[in-house]
């Protein structure tokens, strides 16, 4: 039977267990039910050789070959869980739980990550090695990939190269979308806390003002950005959120500030990471004021290997066929917790297109983000192709 035929006879089956997760979502790290759904499937419909918890809800599996000769291992990661967002209820498959739903499509994630287990069992025969199935939680909370990357049930060393796909709106569902370097930001948050001293509004020479001294700090944290960074090169400071005071006539003793911190290059991090204290510390100091900087390190770039691009751009044309993978011409400033994971091995990070051909976009965390259901073939398909082109096998 060939790939093709083989995906399309379990495809069913798949389709009703994302069905079941998409209508029962659950929040990082309390994907039970999902975790309990995918392990049930594994015992009753695979002969997987290992099947170990990490962590309260991540499942790691495990496939072994027959194949005789130098063993290899590749690891595929599918993400579990939901967003605290309540679903369009104008979609016809739609969450039962009221506040949380399957906005970013982990339940897609999960789906693909099933099927290529049932579908690579059918090439035992031609894998020299193993293949490794990460079923992960709490992606969205940047905490779940972390759980594999530190697991001592792992040895990474051993671990050849580690793939991952994503859902995304910006491709129609049967499309995948790769690139060169990176594909992902990282992701750090900051926090400022700005101390003055507060007085009576009408006498603005009697206070050191923090709320004056953390609009400069604002703006000089964007010149950090335009000023200090070339053309060819990317960073993000966005501050989101600005608190102090509580009455029309008294300036605060202090504003606290948090905001995220993005780069697509390790040195732009580092850059960023070192320049930003320096400069809420020197601004703050001019307004005769102090400023307290806290940086809370989470997942750096995912930047992929140009081999492992190669073989997702050469297994997915043949198994998605010409024109069906895109290169995608730029890189996002979203983050991506498998980066952790990417920092073990080379591997590569693959955009699965879930917009239906003609369809209205609706973007990822949204209420209205929808999934065509093409896109799990399409996920199955390459993410089996790729371990098959990994092991050299006739598919």
């Amino acid at each position: 039977m060939i790939i093709h035929e083989l995906v399309a006879s379990i495809e069913p089956e798949i389709n009703a267990v994302r069905k079941q997760i998409h209508e029962n979502p659950e929040l990082g790290l309390r994907e039970y039910q999902t975790s309990a759904l995918v392990e049930r499937e594994l015992r009753e419909k695979t002969h997987v050789d290992r099947i170990e918890h990490i962590g309260e809800t991540g499942l790691l599996v495990e496939l072994k070959g027959t194949r005789t000769g130098e063993a290899h291992c590749i690891a595929l990661r599918g993400d579990m869980d939901a967003l605290p967002v309540s679903e369009s209820e104008t979609h016809k498959l739609c969450s039962k739980v009221d506040g949380v739903m399957h906005a970013c499509g982990h339940d897609v994630h999960t789906a693909v990550l099933l099927g290529a287990v049932r579908v690579l069992e059918h090439y035992r025969d031609q894998i020299a090695g193993s293949v490794l199935f990460f079923f992960q939680p709490a992606e969205e909370i940047l905490k779940g990939a972390l759980l594999f990357a530190e697991s001592s049930k792992i040895d990474f060393n051993k671990i050849d190269g580690v793939a991952a796909c994503h859902v995304t709106p910006d491709l129609n569902a049967g499309q995948i979308g790769v690139r060169y370097g990176a594909i992902l930001g990282s992701a750090d948050e900051l926090s400022i806390t700005v101390k003055g001293k507060g007085g009576h509004g009408a006498h603005p020479d009697t206070v050191v003002d923090p709320i004056l001294i953390a609009s400069q700090i604002l703006q000089n944290l964007q010149m950090l950005v335009s000023r200090e960074l070339a053309a060819d090169e990317a960073g993000v400071v966005s501050i989101c959120s600005i608190h102090g005071g509580a009455a029309s006539n008294i300036v605060p003793d202090q504003v606290e500030m948090k905001g995220t911190v993005r780069a697509l290059d390790p040195k732009i991090r580092d850059h960023l990471l070192r320049r930003i204290p320096e400069i809420c510390k020197g601004v703050a100091a001019a307004g005769r004021g102090d400023a307290e900087v806290g940086l809370k390190l989470g997942p750096p770039p995912f930047i992929s290997s140009s081999d492992w691009v190669d073989r997702v751009k050469r297994c997915g044309t043949k198994v998605l066929g010409e024109g069906n993978v895109v290169e995608l011409p730029a890189a996002s400033m979203g983050a991506e917790d498998f980066a952790y994971v990417r920092e073990k091995a080379p591997g590569v990070f693959v955009r699965l297109g879930a917009r239906s051909e003609g369809g209205p976009y609706c973007g990822l965390h949204s209420p209205s983000f929808y999934c065509d259901r093409k896109a799990l073939t399409a996920g199955i398909l390459t993410l089996a192709g790729i371990a098959l082109d990994f092991f050299g096998a006739e598919y």
